[in-house]
């Protein structure tokens, strides 16, 4: 019995002649918006029957259409695979049609993985094609692919040129074509913040869809009209909105498209500064069990979340949430890497082959060296990194890396090595017009110099820089700005004393290494912010709570076998500071007292605000006669600073204080803790203004 019955006459006319595959071509558009499942079981069937025919062509087309199968359920990495075989093919025939499709389909391929750049090739690949053989259908389809493309990676200027040449030659638009453009200038008006414009898009393409019973797309135009009213402030109905796509994306079972507007949702509360209730949708969003499926969601969902823990003062979340966005983007260039391996696996022609393993060779180098870069969130780490794989591939007397100070204006040489030597940091200017740095970073172009006695000239003013002074400069130089979002954060430069060192390929190759090092820096930049957020009081500087008991824990493990003491400190007064003089009194009290017990103990230990007015301060290596007498001379500073409190007003401030030295290494943090808070309440009791530790308070 036949597996499918009413197709049985055209797969025997499909036995008899292979050009009847056109047929199930037009059978899989008809269907497969409606029931892409059904129609990948008829082409896998057919995928059998053509294989046993031997027909080559045909086999191909199935894949195709298995391929867009896999595209419509969201399986994206298993329909680029599919659609690399069938265009490998294709490209190996001549068949420009096929050409043409298999690139519009790895067009589609490509940007759900948020693989923008393999995007985009193949849709102009495809552009190109298209308008040579004069293929309408294709053309503008592809147009309309490589349009969203754009839009996916705020190129939106390239985005609005592409629909322009759409509507200016006389090409024939569909309906569904219309909504498409409708949909994508709708984006584009909402960028520019042409809302009333963004909106009137929107409206007309539902609108369109209404009347001709058309559902595709219809959540994506939903979802940029609910953005709309978030903006102009109809709040109600953007909640509206975004619960009905949700409910949409539940009885279609499409998990993609539900993560997707849980993210835009989220971003939509989190630029009203509602985070709360972004970090609900989000949270939502990183507990889906199908977010495995999509790393690159991933990374956006854990970059938002750390964002919003941020604005939260959520620091510890914010650091684990930092922590898990770093794991899925070192995943994302990973799966990155392996999509270009793809690439060349299946592109076997000759002379593409020669190409692909050229350009990937040099990419795999590079992405190999980018991922050990990105590795580490240690800044100092990640310069020593930078360093060390640099050297592999340009010759490197000197390398030097300046990050941008913008507080002083200069740029610091955190890290300067000659002939393997590390040496001091120093500063320049970004003013300085005898700086070839300053010119870099300004100018944000590169430099390259293969003698610098003949071509230093064109970059800094000749008469700022003596004779001897070029004679010791290096004869060969490259100086390249790195950039985050088009503004430059940092410089780095490579440097031989050979002649002709350096050529445009060395160039080539640092400045994609560039934006590898960029995303490390501001990683790792971010990195310890958030690092010291998570460990320091916001107000003081010191540590926090939980900062300050991690450094007592940890040296009552590593010192078990010497003498460690802590001291409870408490601010005498404190409510009536508060109550007298208002919260602003009472933080500058806060702040000034931490400067000066941290300034006291910054030899023998650390300090952390513990809570309220009360500080704890840990002193490894310190027995309680040594202790006690850290504490009188932070006791001291506190009676004899002058704090100003109130317009030139300024007032006296003390202090009380509990020691206790640990003698028992089995005891815990916290058994030492409630001994030196019974000193502390002892002090407090006795008068204020005093140090009592705990041996006393039992004597």
């Amino acid at each position: 019995m036949s597996r499918y019955p009413e197709l049985d006459e055209h797969i025997k006319l499909l036995k008899q002649d292979e050009n009847h595959m056109k047929y199930f071509r037009q059978f899989a558009l008809e269907n497969i918006n409606s029931d892409p499942k059904y129609v990948k079981k008829v082409f896998e069937h057919l995928l059998e029957l053509v294989k046993e025919w031997n027909y080559k062509s045909a086999e191909h087309w199935c894949l195709v259409y298995i391929g867009w199968c896999e595209n419509f359920t969201n399986n994206f990495l298993e329909a680029s695979t599919t659609h690399l075989i069938a265009n490998e093919f294709f490209e190996k025939e001549q068949d420009v049609e096929g050409i043409i499709t298999t690139c519009n389909a790895l067009l589609s391929d490509y940007l759900n993985l948020g693989e923008i750049e393999l995007a985009i090739r193949n849709g102009i690949r495809g552009i190109e094609l298209a308008n040579e053989v004069k293929d309408e259908c294709n053309l503008i389809a592809l147009l309309l692919n490589t349009a969203e493309t754009y839009i996916e990676s705020e190129n939106y200027d390239e985005a609005l040129a592409l629909v322009e040449r759409l509507r200016s030659y006389n090409y024939t638009i569909k309906v569904t074509d219309e909504v498409i453009i409708l949909g994508i200038l709708s984006k584009i008006s909402l960028n520019d913040n042409k809302l009333k414009e963004a909106y009137e898009y929107c409206n007309k393409a539902l609108e369109i869809m209404e009347k001709n019973h058309d559902i595709i797309d219809r959540e994506e135009l939903m979802g940029t009209r609910a953005e709309i009213n978030y903006r102009i402030g109809n709040y109600d109905e953007a909640v509206r909105e975004f619960e009905e796509i949700i409910e949409m994306t539940g009885r279609n079972n499409d998990p993609y498209f539900k993560i997707k507007t849980l993210i835009r949702w989220a971003k939509c509360y989190y630029n009203l500064g509602q985070y709360n209730f972004s970090k609900a949708k989000l949270l939502l969003v990183i507990n889906s069990e199908r977010l495995n499926d999509y790393i690159r969601i991933r990374v956006k969902a854990y970059e938002l979340l750390k964002d919003i823990y941020i604005k939260l003062g959520e620091y510890e979340k914010a650091l684990e949430a930092f922590k898990k966005y770093d794991e899925y983007k070192d995943k994302s260039n990973i799966n990155h890497s392996n999509l270009w391996l793809s690439v060349l696996k299946y592109k076997s022609a000759a002379n593409e082959a020669k190409a692909y393993k050229s350009l990937y060779k040099k990419i795999d180098l590079i992405s190999e060296i980018g991922r050990k870069i990105t590795s580490s969130l240690d800044l100092e780490e990640i310069l020593k990194s930078i360093h060390e794989e640099i050297e592999k591939i340009v010759d490197t007397d000197i390398l030097g890396i300046a990050l941008y100070n913008k507080e002083k204006n200069m740029l610091n040489y955190d890290f300067f090595i000659k002939d393997g030597k590390r040496f001091q940091k120093s500063e320049k200017a970004i003013n300085d017009n005898t700086s070839f740095g300053a010119y870099c970073f300004n100018s944000k172009k590169e430099i390259l110099i293969n003698d610098i006695v003949n071509e230093y000239w064109k970059y800094i003013d000749k008469s700022g820089i003596s004779e001897e002074k070029l004679r010791r400069l290096s004869t060969s130089v490259i100086y390249l700005p790195i950039l985050m979002n088009d503004e430059p954060i940092a410089l780095l430069t490579v440097q031989s004393d050979k002649k002709n060192a350096y050529t445009r390929h060395d160039i080539s190759g640092l400045k994609i290494l560039a934006s590898y090092i960029a995303i490390a820096i501001e990683n790792g930049k971010l990195f310890n912010e958030v690092n010291y957020f998570a460990n320091n009081d916001v107000l003081t500087g010191v540590l926090n709570r939980n900062g300050i008991i991690r450094n007592g824990e940890e040296m009552l493990i590593n010192n078990r076998n010497c003498s460690n003491s802590i001291i409870m400190m408490d601010i005498d007064y404190f409510k009536t500071i508060n109550d007298t003089w208002g919260h602003h009194a009472g933080d500058i009290v806060l702040k000034s007292v931490a400067e000066i017990a941290s300034d006291k103990i910054k030899e023998y230990g650390s300090i952390g605000r513990y809570g309220g007015e009360e500080f704890l301060i840990i002193l490894p290596n310190s027995d309680l006669a040594k202790a006690k007498k850290i504490g009188e001379s932070i006791r001291k500073a506190i009676e004899q600073h002058n704090y100003p409190i109130d317009n030139n007003k300024y007032g006296k401030i003390t202090a009380s204080f509990g020691i206790y030295e640990f003698v028992n290494i089995h005891e815990s943090l916290l058994d030492g803790l409630k001994k030196a808070d019974q000193a502390l309440y002892k002090a407090k009791a006795s008068g204020k203004n005093m140090c009592i530790s705990y041996v006393e308070e039992f004597n």
